[in-house]
């Protein structure tokens, strides 16, 4: 069955994408010998079975995270047939950056420029076949949570799958470029029968990447003096670790390819970004701030109360009609009583408040409120010594 993987930075859409593709249907696993989880399942593309996994969300495919680190050597590891990268279009420069770092790696990809409505909405206009001849790969436009775009995204990554295509690696500044093609003259017998390219292995080790230099220690690998000295070399030239270079590079091709095959213009200013601007206002916003917090727990206490009376009355209903059953001075009926009473205390007590809660907390999360709250409390957070979103728990721990 072919293994197709979704990657992409976090809250780019890519899980909304994987649900379209396999329904709520998945299974939560581990990355091999990590607790880094994943999500997988079936899905039907084009006629055909496939395996989707859903990746962590990733900025960055260096192995200064293990999140990160983990995810790039699982798809390194030949357990991948293609790459669906998922990009939040109105955030084209950044999510290349990965890009980049993916068509590195020589597996077979596609890129899908994901929001693109908010994207227009920014008065940003990409054009998808410039990007698609620059980058050497297919690149598909959607809008995931219309679920416009997510089959022909699906169906190209299929196709990609199959036919496993040349992948074109990105081109860095010449000074780079004379480092990265020397070494890996020097790395072809150390790359043979591994899933690594020369080139890729020669980039990892001009980083620093320490999983690619343990990899070649291992291998034999008689140049490590020389490795040092070309490390040494670039941070003369260049002031930097090779790692900063690397980075820098990318970002500066991505910024590239951005100018080159978008169109800026005016942004559209609709009632939702009026109401942001009054939201995330420096005064008026901790103003907002306290108002829907009192709204929301006012609205949960009345609505508890209005739920919790009538289940309470139907366990003091169960206990009077138990004393007409049992008598009420023996043992038998206290014991009943205190089981009816503590059932109606996690029900009819702790329920009707806790799930207009949750229910309400959900619904704040899903219009955007709670991250946005969250910066707003980011300067009082960090004055206690914590994130801006901590006020999340803190909003949790006092309901």
């Amino acid at each position: 069955m072919i293994r197709i993987a979704l990657v992409g930075q976090p809250n780019c859409g890519k899980s909304t994408i994987f649900n379209h593709l396999v329904g709520y249907k998945a299974n939560t696993s581990n990355l091999p010998g990590t607790t880094v989880e994943y999500m997988k399942s079936t899905a039907l593309v084009e006629g055909k079975k496939a395996e989707v996994i859903d990746l962590p969300g990733t900025y960055s495919l260096t192995s200064l995270d293990l999140a990160e680190a983990q995810t790039r050597n699982f798809l390194l590891s030949g357990e991948v047939d293609a790459v669906l990268n998922v990009i939040d279009a109105s955030l084209l420069s950044r999510g290349l950056e990965l890009t980049l770092q993916l068509l590195e790696m020589g597996i077979p990809l596609v890129v899908c420029l994901n929001m693109e409505d908010e994207a227009r909405r920014k008065g940003i206009t990409i054009d998808a076949d410039a990007l698609s001849e620059r980058l050497g790969v297919p690149v598909v436009s959607a809008i995931a949570v219309r679920g416009i775009g997510v089959k022909q995204a699906a169906a190209s990554v299929l196709a990609a799958a199959k036919d496993h295509p040349a992948v074109p690696p990105p081109v860095y500044s010449s000074d780079v470029e004379h480092a990265i093609d020397r070494l890996s003259s020097h790395l072809k017998e150390t790359a043979g029968g591994t899933n690594f390219s020369p080139r890729l292995i020669a980039i990892k080790l001009l980083e620093g990447d320490a999983f690619f230099t343990d990899l070649v220690r291992e291998r034999g690998f008689a140049e490590i003096d020389m490795l040092e000295k070309m490390r040494e070399r670039i941070v003369q030239l260049r002031g930097r670790s090779g790692n900063e270079v690397l980075a820098s590079e990318r970002h500066h091709l991505s910024m590239q390819l951005f100018e080159e095959v978008t169109t800026i213009g005016s942004p559209t200013i609709g009632l939702r970004d009026r109401v942001d601007s009054l939201l995330m206002h420096p005064f008026f916003g901790y103003i907002f701030f306290a108002a829907i917090m009192y709204g929301f727990f006012l609205l949960v206490f009345k609505v508890g109360a209005l739920i919790e009376a009538p289940i309470m009355g139907l366990f003091d209903s169960s206990v009077d009609a138990l004393a007409t059953v049992i008598n009420p001075d023996t043992i038998w009926f206290f014991m009943l009583r205190g089981t009816i009473q503590g059932v109606a205390g996690a029900i009819g007590i702790v329920l009707p408040y806790l799930i207009p809660f949750l229910t309400g907390l959900a619904v704040l999360e899903d219009i955007g409120y709670l991250p946005r709250a969250g910066y707003l409390m980011d300067v009082f957070m960090h004055k206690i010594g914590l994130h801006g979103k901590s006020v999340i728990p803190f909003i949790t721990g006092y309901g």
